[in-house]
């Protein structure tokens, strides 16, 4: 029977919906599962037949640790996703290599640590944008994520001198198809596109509040899937959310490949391919 560790922190920022249904999904798939915090020095993580990131939500702010982590966990058991997915992923400045390859996204500036508040001015006129997100690079959940309306300038500089003095910072225009459809977060799991979810944005710390299941659209599905192939390394589970241009033409906002509420809550149907991916499924 394998062992499958899921792999947590030891002081979660937020509650995970799914984390009894993955365990409990993988015992009934005939392995066993446990909880193991990323962060804790007493794990002996050759225990584990494999290691599933899943709610390691501190890390942005971890940044550092967690990497030399990922580098420590991925030499004492198989990790998944793969190192080279996770660590090309950790940073949202593979939005740009999404771009250069074709990949429609929504429009992206990395901000570089130190750059300070004269270039995000200089960014915001050069594009026309009204209003912004910011947010940092390396991120999760709704951490350090505002937007900025017409006349916020100066709150937005403020924004930039206080979190993007000693990390890169992404600026984005507000997207405003997500005020009546919200994005889509398409789940991928074992080489399907097995659902998919509205949300609606999360800014500073806000709850996440999510619509009922749906089929992944069409070209969803095909957007999706190029955002994939770009990834370095194939991937067992993964999420791409989407959002809507001016012209309804859909958008990646978001591909999350290391640690995506998978929104198996929502939708029972998966739990049995996510936990034959997590026991069996070789990449």
């Amino acid at each position: 029977m394998k062992l499958i560790g899921l792999v947590t922190c030891r002081d979660i920022p937020e509650p995970d919906p799914d984390e009894q249904i993955q365990i409990e999904a993988i015992r009934a798939a005939g392995g066993d599962a446990e909880l193991v915090a990323w962060d804790d020095p007493d794990v002996d993580l050759t225990r584990f037949d494999r290691l599933i990131l899943r709610s390691c939500w501190d890390y942005p702010w971890r940044e550092a640790e967690f990497r030399n982590w990922l580098l420590f966990a991925d030499g004492e058991s198989q990790l998944f996703n793969p190192l080279d997915v996770v660590t090309w992923n950790l940073h949202k400045g593979y939005l740009l290599d999404l771009s250069a390859a074709g990949v429609p996204v929504v429009p992206t500036h990395v901000l570089a640590a130190g750059s300070g508040a004269d270039r995000l001015l200089e960014i915001i006129e050069e594009e026309g944008w009204n209003e912004i997100v910011l947010k940092p690079a390396v991120s999760a959940g709704s951490w350090h994520t505002d937007r900025f309306g017409a006349g916020e300038s100066t709150r937005a500089v403020r924004f930039v001198e206080e979190h993007g003095a000693d990390r890169d910072l992404l600026i984005q225009p507000y997207v405003h198809s997500v005020d009546h459809g919200g994005e889509r977060a398409n789940v991928f799991i074992a080489g399907r596109w097995t659902h998919c979810v509205s949300k609606h944005p999360r800014f500073n710390g806000s709850e996440e509040h999510v619509g009922t299941v749906q089929q992944v659209l069409g070209d969803d599905r095909e957007l999706g899937q190029a955002a994939l192939e770009c990834a370095p390394g194939p991937v067992l589970y993964g999420r791409v959310d989407t959002v809507r241009d001016e012209q309804d033409e859909p958008m990646v906002a978001e591909l999350e490949l290391i640690e995506p509420t998978l929104f198996l809550k929502e939708n029972p149907q998966a739990w049995r391919l996510f936990a034959t991916a997590c026991i069996d499924t070789d990449l």
